[in-house]
């Protein structure tokens, strides 16, 4: 297996010793692993240690319900169950994970094109149930913009409601997910009217960053795309006009070996160190203004 490539830098270089130190401190997991593995004491980086996948974490949370022992944290404020097929049996967040949670989406949000002061709305069921869902409010308001959802829009009555307060409220940004993209194109459709008629100027479709490329109707404005891993971030980083998309160094370490992407968290209560989630990628330079950050585009 080669060596691969990463974005760790050296100012994250400690993050990632003392993320290592802490899980090696705690009975369960990752303690277990690298032991077997042969470490007598915490590993002090990333080097030579071995990929972890999600079926190894959800064998440990069989083994320690109810929440597995290669979580970091005991104390959980939010607790759902993954909609997308998964062999996790739930999600759970602190309330530190909330609010990394809403930084990270509103690094996000701003990458898309919501401006501080601007009018989002969303199209979310709300609660776990999709990447985005759970934090799309509360990182708009990190942003400084106002959040305004109004729920999913599939039935006619849902659909009448949303597009009246939209009329009258000119959102000028929308947070959608794939299906939520597709209801809002029958909308306007069947209204003959526009995105921008009813102020929206701007729009993201959330997806996980395991699913391919959202097929989204033309909605006559620009429709970034924003990835999340539901195990940790539902907003974790916007895709430019080239493809790349850039998450928060001081968040993640991100690796490519093989030609797959693993997840290294620094701080989160999911646990992940060289995570392979089952995405091929290519980590590429991050733009101006983000060095510290890291960058890939899907491949």
């Amino acid at each position: 297996m080669s060596r691969g490539t990463s974005n760790q830098n050296p100012r994250s270089a400690g993050a990632v010793a003392r993320r290592l130190a802490d899980l090696y401190a705690r009975d369960g997991f990752w303690r277990e692993r690298w032991r077997r593995s042969g470490h007598e004491r915490a590993p002090e980086s990333l080097d030579g240690l071995e990929p972890v996948r999600i079926e190894e974490l959800a064998a440990d949370e069989r083994a320690h319900p109810p929440y597995g022992s290669w979580r970091a944290a005991s104390s959980f404020v939010r607790v759902g169950v993954p909609a997308r097929d998964s062999a996790l049996e739930m999600l759970v967040f602190t309330t530190e994970d909330l609010e990394r949670e809403a930084r990270v989406g509103a690094i996000a949000l701003a990458a898309a094109g919501l401006a501080p002061g601007g009018r989002e709305t969303n199209a979310f069921a709300g609660g776990l149930s999709t990447p985005g869902s759970l934090v799309v409010g509360d990182a708009a308001q990190a942003l400084g913009a106002l959040d305004m959802p109004v729920g999913p829009i599939a039935a006619a009555g849902p659909r009448d409601t949303a597009f009246d307060f939209w009329q009258r409220v000119k959102p000028d940004f929308a947070v959608l997910d794939p299906a939520g993209a597709r209801d809002l194109a029958s909308l306007l459709t069947d209204k003959k009217t526009t995105a921008n008629d009813i102020g929206i100027r701007a729009a993201a479709v959330v997806t996980d960053l395991r699913d391919s490329a959202p097929e989204v109707p033309d909605l006559g404005v620009p429709v970034a795309r924003i990835v999340g891993l539901a195990e940790a971030f539902s907003l974790l980083a916007a895709c430019d006009a080239h493809g790349t998309f850039v998450a928060p160094g001081s968040e993640v370490v991100l690796e490519v070996q093989d030609g797959e992407l693993l997840v290294t968290t620094l701080h989160h209560s999911a646990a992940l160190v060289r995570y392979a989630p089952g995405v091929r990628a290519r980590l590429v330079e991050a733009p101006v203004g983000r060095s510290e950050d890291c960058a890939f585009v899907l491949v």
